[in-house]
């Protein structure tokens, strides 16, 4: 093209060269040690954050199983050999580690009820078992403690019963058992017995890797530790994270006896004890955190039942307190109605009266029926809420005095009603044949209702919970809910429900207070 000119900048030989070297020597190599670690990155090996196991926890328990390597630097006898002891020391910390792994498990396997977690905890325990006596003859020194942590002719039938209960436990299948622990620990003694027998006949139960029997033996074992990995890695009764700690703590298992099997020393390397104490690790971290995830699920679990617990007990109260309000209020409905049809009834004022009260008293009993929710606040006229009230105990024989006032308030005008009739009402059945004084007054910003009574008053020793629910005396033939019903109504507007308890050599008097409207508010 005219006009247009290309510049080529000249290849660098060196670089090229280099870089061609890079994909022929080192492309591939790089290229499998990065899919190598994707794989890796999506095995999950981290522990739940609610497991209560950290990093910082798995470091103290390896601090704990290697420590007797610091402990035996300052052993000065030049006859003893400070790394087997060491070693021999480590070994049996590791076992009684297997060991705690399965009490651990058997605690899980009963507070979450199971049963893949109580199969583990009776495999773990037939484990440490068989292993843990020869463990304490490898630190006493005896020469028959090295068959704790070799490959032996008992590893063959010792791992297809590892095997079983790992199938058993991964297929969900129902522990037979109460007490898998100790059935793990006595099947467990037996196999250690049985070495032991077979040591004292003359018989070596650790093999040769160089001999054809022991190779024979060794074919076996393998596919069976393979199958245990492969009914792991299969299996869903266990968390991801929890199969993928088992899983390696069997293979370092494996390598650990592996490293230590056919030396002639018969002494366990550094190596092979830092293996077996990486597996224990895994093992380790990984039943305490299914037990604390165990405990935190049955935790939340019982924090749900106990709001379902308080809800289904808040409806059982809202119902009786809906009941008991209709019951009042129908009772005084009753009275009135029988009262204008009983021989033709009153005539004249009182008849308007009572008119007057059963249309009220029916239409406060509709909107209890009908309403949804609470009532709306309001400006309210007191003696338009009270009088009803006071005429119908009037009519069911109650000697009530009230004097019109004229206040109002601000709140709900049927919970006002309802605290009011449930005071007039208990007046009227703990102090019967008594004057009833319903007095109305202003306080400042707050409206004072009354109502005395000349009865027995309120026990002292009932004054305390009086305002409870289910509070009531021994006579008392209520349930208990009036007094703390008016009360949360009362708080619920602002206002409140108390006892006087001076002024008066008898009786009761009950103060319903009440925020009073603004002044020029009608």
């Amino acid at each position: 093209m005219a006009g247009l000119t290309l510049q080529m900048r000249p290849p660098d030989v060196q670089q090229v060269a280099r870089e061609a070297a890079g994909v022929r020597a080192g492309g591939q190599p790089k290229q499998a040690v990065a899919r190598a670690r994707a794989l890796l990155g999506q095995v999950p090996w981290a522990l739940p954050s609610t497991g209560g196991w950290t990093w910082r926890s798995s470091a103290l328990l390896t601090v704990v199983l290697l420590h007797p390597y610091l402990l035996v630097l300052v052993v000065q006898d030049p006859a003893v050999d400070r790394l087997q002891v060491a070693g021999t020391m480590s070994l049996l910390l590791v076992q009684l580690t297997v060991l705690a792994s399965a009490v651990v498990l058997t605690y899980d396997s009963r507070i979450s009820r199971r049963d893949a977690t109580g199969w583990l905890a009776m495999t773990l325990s037939f484990v440490a078992a068989q292993h843990v006596p020869f463990a304490l003859l490898a630190v006493q020194g005896s020469s028959q403690g090295r068959y704790d942590y070799v490959v032996g002719l008992t590893q063959l039938p010792s791992s297809l019963v590892v095997l079983g209960m790992v199938v058993l436990a991964m297929r969900g299948t129902r522990l037979p058992i109460r007490n898998p622990l100790a059935t793990g620990l006595l099947m467990g003694v037996l196999m250690a017995v049985a070495r032991l027998a077979m040591i004292n006949a003359g018989v070596d139960p650790s093999l040769r890797l160089t001999h054809v029997t022991g190779l024979a033996v060794l074919g076996p074992v393998a596919v069976a530790v393979t199958g245990i990995v492969v009914v792991l890695a299969r299996s869903s009764a266990l968390p991801a994270w929890a199969r993928t700690h088992l899983v390696l703590a069997l293979a370092c298992t494996v390598v650990s006896r592996s490293l230590s099997t056919g030396r002639t020393d018969g002494v366990p390397t550094p190596l092979a004890v830092g293996v077996a104490v990486l597996g224990a690790v895994a093992l380790g971290s990984a039943a305490a955190a299914l037990l604390r995830q165990t405990i935190n699920d049955n935790s939340r679990r019982l924090v749900n039942l106990v709001h379902r617990a308080t809800s289904a007990e808040m409806n059982v109260r809202h119902g009786q307190e809906k009941m008991h309000e209709l019951h009042a209020t129908v009772a005084g409905v009753a009275q009135a109605s029988r009262l204008l049809i009983q021989n033709g009834g009153p005539t004249g004022a009182k008849r308007h009266r009572l008119e007057s009260l059963l249309d009220a008293e029916m239409a406060r009993l509709e909107r209890m029926l009908t309403r949804r929710g609470q009532q709306s606040v309001e400006d309210v006229c007191l003696d338009d809420v009270l009088l009803p009230l006071v005429e119908t105990q009037r009519t069911l024989g109650t000697d009530v005095r009230h004097l019109t006032s004229g206040l109002r308030a601000v709140g709900r005008p049927d919970d006002i009603a309802e605290a009011t009739h449930i005071l007039l009402s208990n007046a009227a059945r703990h102090a019967p044949s008594s004057l009833v004084t319903v007095t109305t007054t202003r306080r400042g910003d707050a409206i004072e209702i009354r109502v005395s009574d000349n009865g027995p008053g309120v026990p002292a020793e009932l004054r305390g919970s009086l305002f409870e629910w289910g509070a009531r005396g021994s006579t008392s033939p209520g349930q208990g809910i009036g007094l703390q019903l008016a009360r949360r109504l009362m708080v619920e507007q602002s206002g409140d429900l108390t006892l006087e308890s001076g002024g008066r050599l008898g009786g009761a008097t009950f103060l319903l207070t009440i925020p009073a409207s603004p002044p020029g508010l009608t």
